[in-house]
């Protein structure tokens, strides 16, 4: 089962989002800085790595508070887990150093065009909680979703 991180970074009231293409989706989309979990990381270890490769934004993974967690089945076989943490940087000036090429602009939101943003990511698993987070501030939950026929519940 693969392993994912990502960070809410906040700075000033506003969120950081990465515009990045994404081969699965046919298209670039803006979301929260996030990737796979490399061996020998911790997921805090691995996000705290995403921010800085997609965004150049730096934190420690002390610093990291956990606000939610997915875990994904398809035709009822667990595929991946999750964990996203909320940081608020120090500094907010990016210096993208995305070793996969798919980072196209990095941008500051305000909570309300970040969640619209969000919202238009095609995958349930990453659009759904980050939005829910985003709108309600409810933090600590653990989302399965589940894909069977293509179709998704959660």
């Amino acid at each position: 089962m693969q392993g994912y991180a990502g960070v809410v970074a906040q700075y000033g009231g506003k969120i950081a989002l990465v515009w990045e293409q994404y081969e699965a989706w046919n298209g670039p989309y803006w979301n929260l800085p996030s990737g796979a979990v490399e061996d020998g990381e911790t997921p805090a270890d691995g996000a705290v790595r995403e921010l800085r490769e997609e965004m150049g934004l730096l934190a420690r993974a002390a610093e990291l508070g956990l606000v939610w967690t997915t875990r994904t089945v398809v035709d009822g076989r667990a595929t991946s887990r999750s964990w996203n943490y909320l940081v608020d940087v120090e500094d907010p000036a990016f210096a993208v150093d995305d070793p996969d090429g798919s980072v196209m602009e990095v941008r500051w939101f305000g909570p309300e065009d970040a969640v619209r943003a969000l919202a238009q990511v095609p995958y349930p698993p990453i659009s759904v909680p980050a939005v829910h987070y985003l709108t309600t501030g409810d933090a600590g939950r653990d989302w399965t979703f589940t894909q069977t026929a293509g179709h998704w519940t959660w």
